[in-house]
């Protein structure tokens, strides 16, 4: 009787020709009908410590079990398959795997909320995550270290692309896939909610400076910057990008993913940009002193540079560039505008909140932008920030003004701000 077995993946099995008789403690035997030896150096790495030995087996039995084998994966690329739909027609951004110790959970991530999607057990799981990081392109026999990898898939007509990252806990792998579909991203400014947005345009419409989109991972930050983009002449203008890693392309732009490994870093990036003509720079983060006196340089010899920050507030973002030793007269001169945002759920227009089919009963159908912005026109406005005035409503006040117009509640801000923003909401209004 031939047994299947979730440790070897499917397509080990038929690449090899290979199935597995059986398996103990210390041994697991193999009849192939092809190479022993590369049989033995492929499936070794999903028993580490046992011996491979090799059987006889007839060639109709083993024949039959890898006909069984293809009709398996089948069945795995269809669960994928159903996964990813069901997540792409949803809306989702984020798909997590989450193995426990005898079964497996799917959750959807939606609006920036995780929902609770599936369950099923280890079984289906070892095929679902052996069959995902095989589409990734990710090593099947590892399963110690965490993993980065990739496909694309195709959805309603149209080539989507996955990011998954794989990430080692006890036996087994949390599995995260990101949802890149072109079509979300907001194409315009206008989209987005950004309630200050011409105070952002009036710095990027600048031909020289420093542009910067701050908040924290998730908040937006990389569809602000490709809808500034998009606004920009991009015939007319020489427009670089360096991105960790580029997430949708747009047309006309040399976009550049960073490689560490290779030495390719947003320093080196920046510098590499310099002698390639360049009028725009859009670096994907400042995060180290290097990048930061790149970036500068780049702003001082006249060009244009757009970058993001992980802060909180404008002031925040001023502190953080001193901390990577920016020294506050270069600001002076060339900080044009700062923009920091996160993202509210807003609620479903067809339910007004109560939940529907629309909104998968959440009662939100959508996320806008909350935000501080500020444009500094000339030195005097860079200085008075630099005393610590603040002339510009503040995000949570933004925030609030949202909530009084009636397109998100109390709940969600509270949620998104904790227990800061209480005192500032008037509880008579909905949703309190």
């Amino acid at each position: 009787e031939s047994l299947f077995t979730a440790r070897v993946p499917a397509e080990v099995l038929l690449n090899t020709r290979t199935m597995v008789v059986a398996e103990t403690k210390t041994q697991v035997f193999l009849t192939t009908l092809g190479s022993e030896r590369q049989a033995a150096v492929e499936v070794q790495p999903f028993y580490p410590e046992a011996e491979i030995v090799f059987v006889a087996g007839n060639f109709e039995q083993v024949d039959n079990y890898l006909e069984d084998v293809r009709a398996m994966l089948q069945d795995d690329d269809s669960l994928v398959d159903k996964l990813l739909r069901r997540a792409f027609s949803e809306g989702v951004s984020d798909v997590h795997i989450v193995p426990r110790y005898s079964s497996y959970t799917v959750f959807f991530r939606h609006l920036g909320v995780r929902h609770h999607v599936h369950e099923g057990d280890l079984d289906e799981y070892n095929t679902l995550a052996a069959r995902i990081k095989d589409l990734s392109r990710m090593d099947l026999a590892e399963r110690r270290i965490p993993q980065d990898g990739g496909f694309q898939m195709e959805y309603n007509g149209k080539l989507v692309d996955l990011r998954v990252a794989t990430l080692p806990t006890g036996a087994n792998e949390y599995v995260v896939i990101r949802l890149l579909d072109p079509d979300r991203v907001q194409p315009s400014l206008n989209g987005l909610g950004i309630t200050r947005v011409a105070e952002w345009r009036k710095g990027v419409s600048r031909p020289d400076g420093l542009c910067l989109i701050c908040g924290p991972t998730g908040s937006g930050k990389t569809t602000t910057l490709n809808a500034s983009i998009k606004e920009m002449d991009r015939f007319g203008s020489s427009i670089f990008t360096l991105e960790d890693p580029v997430e949708y392309r747009i047309p006309y732009l040399g976009q550049v993913n960073t490689n560490p490994a290779l030495g390719l870093d947003f320093a080196r990036g920046i510098r590499a940009f310099m002698r390639s003509d360049p009028d725009i720079i859009v670096v994907g983060e400042i995060r180290d002193p290097e990048t930061a006196r790149n970036a500068i340089k780049a702003a001082e010899t006249g060009h244009l540079v757009l970058g993001t920050l992980h802060t909180g507030t404008i002031h925040g973002a001023l502190q953080r560039l001193r901390d990577l030793d920016v020294p506050a007269n270069e600001l002076v001169y060339l900080l044009r505008s700062v923009l920091v945002q996160r993202l509210l759920r807003t609620i479903c227009t067809s339910c007004q909140g109560a939940g529907c089919q629309a909104c998968s009963h959440t009662g939100y159908a959508a996320r806008t932008i909350v935000s501080e912005c500020a444009y500094f026109p000339g030195e005097e406005d860079v200085k008075k920030l630099l005393k610590g005035d603040r002339w510009w409503p503040s995000m949570l006040e933004d925030a609030v003004g949202k909530y009084e117009e009636g397109l998100t509640t109390s709940k969600e801000i509270i949620r998104v701000f904790g227990e800061e923003a209480r005192a500032l909401i008037s509880t008579d209004k909905k949703g309190a």
